[in-house]
């Protein structure tokens, strides 16, 4: 945790830390927006794919506190941290491509973010250990990615294809080992092969959001896809990427003789390529939109991956 107050490039010129006088009201909206609670959702759902990996999961498990414990670990706490991480490290990026966020706004300051995430990193590995000692790695894992992707002077990101790896397996598989753990104890090579299947997606699907940055990732010297191959082939990339791991996933299904389950997974891909012609003639101005209809039937399928292969 030391390294957040001196994890700064010599090369890089960081804008000093304003002083704002902000209310409590304030202060909290910052917090909530730097912690991003809209990435949250897609590791919340890999948790409950996990936990809907095991024939002990049913309907009278969400009322089970560990299914509700296991959504806080990934949702606010572990992703909250990573969200703040990666906000930390990158404001230098953010004073160009968005200066009103919390931290180069001077809504959060640096001691604050610092506080806060220690808090976060300190209440995740505990709400992992409540719900398995075995969960615990998982969390220390999916903390460090959070590090390496954001931190200098490795900082993941800034190596095509290496940061949305890290983030996907931090995000997809870990909670989805995590949710396994919890209910059933143990990890099976079935459900973990059709994790695979969706970080393969995932890394596709994290693409869309390399559009919102293009200025700041070319100046801070971040080879993302679109910075890359340009805008219209780093699109189509990601977009190739993200239909790939879904269909993998069918394929691993009917491997495995689940043939009607696969053509269920294999449906969930057709609205989403509808979506994709519409993103891929305008990938910047059609991004966050296309996230907003499309994400939902990814979502969907990884549930229905997870459901066909309970043990």
């Amino acid at each position: 945790m030391k390294s957040f107050a001196s994890a700064t490039d010599s090369k890089v010129s960081v804008p000093p830390a304003r002083r704002v006088e902000i209310s409590w009201a304030a202060k909290t909206a910052a917090w909530i927006e730097l912690l991003k609670p809209v990435t949250w959702f897609p590791v919340m759902c890999a948790y409950a794919s996990g936990a809907m990996c095991s024939t002990q999961f049913s309907t009278r498990s969400l009322a089970d506190g560990r299914f509700w414990l296991g959504l806080l670990m990934s949702g606010p706490l572990i992703s909250g941290t990573c969200q703040a991480m990666n906000d930390y490290f990158d404001r230098d990026v953010d004073a160009i491509n968005e200066p009103y966020r919390p931290i180069p706004s001077g809504r959060i300051t640096l001691r604050e973010a610092t506080i806060g995430i220690t808090i976060l990193c300190v209440l995740t590995i505990i709400a992992a250990f409540f719900l398995s000692p075995w969960i615990v790695p998982l969390a220390v894992i999916g903390i460090t990615n959070a590090h390496l992707y954001s931190a200098r002077p490795i900082k993941l990101k800034r190596i095509l294809w290496v940061g949305n790896a890290t983030v996907a397996v931090s995000y997809i598989l870990l909670p989805w080992m995590s949710g396994e753990l919890t209910f059933k104890g143990t990890i099976t090579v079935p459900a973990t092969l059709v994790a695979l299947c969706y970080v393969v997606a995932s890394i596709g699907s994290m693409t869309t959001n390399d559009f919102k940055s293009l200025e700041g990732d070319l100046r801070m010297d971040i080879h993302t896809l679109p910075q890359v191959f340009g805008v219209a082939r780093g699109a189509k990339f990601g977009v190739l990427v993200l239909n790939i791991g879904q269909l993998c996933a069918a394929v691993v299904l009917a491997g495995l003789g689940l043939w009607l389950w696969s053509a269920l997974v294999f449906a969930t891909v057709l609205p989403q390529v509808y979506y994709q012609r519409r993103f891929l003639k305008d990938p910047i101005n059609t991004a966050i939109w296309y996230n907003a209809h499309a994400q939902g039937f990814l979502v969907l399928g990884m549930f229905l991956a997870a459901w066909a292969v309970r043990s």
